[in-house]
């Protein structure tokens, strides 16, 4: 596979998508991860998906969760994004490393964002190198208001070496 991207790639990376954190808890273990493939899927009951790569960490939290959160993260905070979207897990905790609430059944969410969703799992299935899991809005919380970060590939381009 090319690592150019193609006019394909391009083309879905105009389809516009906001930067959420999804958490998820399994025992004493805290997991969390950058999504951008989050939507709204129904108004009644209220309904919210989010696509997960097979080989993230907190996929494998989700396995057996109840519940999840999704944390909408604001125009400011990229640092976040990349911390939880390039770092995994088994080698940094990022939830100590980021100021956060525990919602439900102590299922970890960021504490300043622009909003923050506790679902109740509802559905799963899988679709291509992705699980898609769907939650019902339990609660949600408007913490900073908008606006929401957007997806930019460039975001999370990697950087030069700082000296």
């Amino acid at each position: 596979m090319s690592k150019t991207p193609s006019a394909f790639d391009e083309a879905l990376r105009l389809l516009p998508a906001p930067v959420t954190i999804i958490g998820a808890r399994q025992g004493d273990q805290l997991g969390g991860l950058t999504a951008a493939w989050v939507t709204r899927v129904s108004l009644d009951p209220p309904l919210l998906l989010a696509a997960i790569g097979h080989e993230r960490h907190t996929h494998e939290l989700l396995a057996a969760a109840h519940e999840f959160t999704v944390s909408v993260l604001h125009a400011d905070q990229v640092e976040t994004a990349r911390l939880f979207g390039l770092q995994s897990r088994r080698q940094v905790d990022k939830w100590g490393e980021t100021p956060h609430e525990l919602m439900g059944e102590g299922v970890p969410a960021v504490a300043d964002c622009a909003a923050r969703y506790l679902c109740r799992l509802v559905d799963r299935f899988t679709t291509g190198d992705h699980d898609c899991v769907v939650g019902e809005i339990i609660l949600a919380e408007t913490v900073a208001g908008g606006p929401a970060l957007p997806m930019r590939s460039a975001d999370y381009a990697p950087r030069a070496p700082r000296d």
